[in-house]
């Protein structure tokens, strides 16, 4: 079975740390980035994903809104997972069938099932 990609973009390092381990021993191959300019950098490259799973507020002078359109740009259908804090202050997005909204604090367990259900496959029991 392929192992699906995951573009995680988040800036706090723990957060990070947690949600990429999590992922990783739920079957997920995981490239992780601390900003929004580091994720574009990799987008720039061509490399593939299944999945962009960003948080909202990022340093730098992407946010994960811009983030997710560059990723929509390059990949159309891809889903999207938006991680936030605050959600009152979230920048408008175009709903769609493929994407999440979820509040922090989230636990990493909650992360994994809306990956596996937006991708499609199938657990290998993880988390």
């Amino acid at each position: 079975m392929k192992r699906h990609t995951i573009l995680l973009v988040e800036d706090e390092e723990l957060i990070r740390s947690l949600l990429s381990e999590a992922m990783t021993d739920d079957g997920f191959d995981v490239v992780a980035m601390e900003s929004g300019d580091a994720a574009l950098r990799w987008l720039d490259a061509g490399e593939a994903f299944d999945l962009l799973l960003t948080d909202i507020q990022l340093p730098g002078t992407l946010d994960g809104i811009a983030i997710a359109h560059a990723a929509r740009q390059r990949h159309p259908r891809v889903p999207i997972i938006f991680t936030t804090g605050q959600p009152d202050r979230v920048a408008p997005w175009p709903p769609g069938d493929i994407d999440l909204f979820i509040a922090k604090p989230y636990r990493p367990s909650e992360i994994c099932s809306a990956i596996t259900r937006m991708t499609g496959r199938q657990t290998t029991g993880g988390r």
